[in-house]
């Protein structure tokens, strides 16, 4: 093997290693979550955006890469309901509803199952919210609280691109969200 080869290849383990070891390192603070929100206003009274809202079931028509929705309760609303996500990557995630507030909003978790949020999360909940806009327009903000995983190495993570690429999700989600509340526009 080629010294130059050799080298690289060290560095790479060495590389590895401290990554390895330094994911085991827990995070500087333990019970902080990171945030990402977007809010925007919608054409509509709060009643018509809560209606839209609070069907479980209508995840698909708004959100980005999300080919379908299955209800996993026969509780379709309210806390306890639960529906898979059917993703156009093929990968599914759970969100069974934690909080909620008739004709204001609710907080999901996200889960696989019976296991913890996806990667890179070790928690994730989903915020949705809406308040009385001014004439007929609803305010709806939506905001994901989560907890990375591998410790200190997925709070740098978190640091310099998570948040900055779960701020930018939110914002589109917001668009699509307003598009299809607003004007039926179907999201793919």
């Amino acid at each position: 093997m080629k010294p130059g080869l050799r080298f690289f290849l060290f560095a790479l383990i060495l590389l590895v290693a401290a990554v390895t070891v330094l994911a085991q390192v827990p995070r500087s603070q333990p019970d902080a979550w990171s945030e990402a929100r977007s809010g925007f206003v919608i054409r509509l009274g709060p009643s018509e955006v809560w209606e839209k809202l609070q069907n479980l079931r209508l995840a698909h028509h708004y959100v980005p890469g999300v080919e379908r929705v299955e209800m996993l309760t026969s509780r379709t609303s309210g806390v306890g309901a639960s529906r898979r996500i059917f993703q156009d990557s093929g990968d599914t995630l759970d969100e069974t509803v934690v909080e909620w507030e008739e004709g204001r909003g609710f907080e999901i978790r996200l889960h696989r199952g019976p296991e913890g949020p996806p990667p890179p999360f070790e928690r994730a909940r989903f915020r949705y919210w809406i308040e009385k806009g001014e004439g007929e327009e609803t305010h709806l903000s939506l905001t994901i609280l989560y907890q990375p995983s591998g410790g200190r190495v997925g709070e740098w993570v978190d640091e310099m691109i998570l948040n900055s690429e779960m701020s930018k999700r939110m914002r589109e989600l917001g668009v699509s969200m307003r598009d299809y509340y607003e004007a039926g526009s179907v999201v793919r």
